[in-house]
């Protein structure tokens, strides 16, 4: 199947997805709409870009890239992890170790740059969903004892 194709749909289907989420938004209560509207909003609108890209011809020489599956596969047990320790450890903790991981494995960064972007994140991450949108996250064990 040519990625052009895929793409496609891909795009319809994630696009549909997205106005599922406007539609739901939409039906909230008071402010509490807001979020979804915008993310739904911004998802359906890069899928268009997506969907109406892929219907640019492609010059008949142009060969298609290969899928690099050892770095998807990485990545995604990335994401596994990152999932699976925000529970037991705590969200901060487990995004610093997400970042440096994927930084380190999967961009070639060294670790002293990523060890920065990593926590600088993660600190920018605590400061807007904790202080200023005052979203609860996950704790975990070695967060909760970090904090005392």
């Amino acid at each position: 199947m040519p990625l052009n194709k895929i793409d496609r749909t891909l795009a319809v289907l994630i696009g549909a997805l997205c106005a599922g989420v406007v539609w739901v938004g939409l039906d909230m209560r008071g402010d509490a709409g807001v979020f979804p509207v915008i993310a739904g909003s911004l998802g359906g609108l890069a899928c268009l870009g997506i969907g109406v890209n892929s219907f640019r011809r492609k010059l008949p020489d142009e060969s298609q890239p290969p899928v690099a599956w050892q770095r998807f596969t990485l990545w995604g047990l990335c994401v596994l992890g990152l999932l699976g320790l925000m529970i037991s450890i705590g969200t901060f903790v487990a995004l610093i170790v997400f970042l440096l991981v994927s930084l380190c494995c999967l961009s070639d960064l060294r670790w002293p740059a990523a060890l920065i972007l990593a926590v600088s994140f993660s600190a920018l991450i605590y400061a807007v969903f904790v202080h200023l949108l005052a979203v609860p996250l996950p704790g975990g064990g070695l967060w909760n004892w970090l904090a005392n």
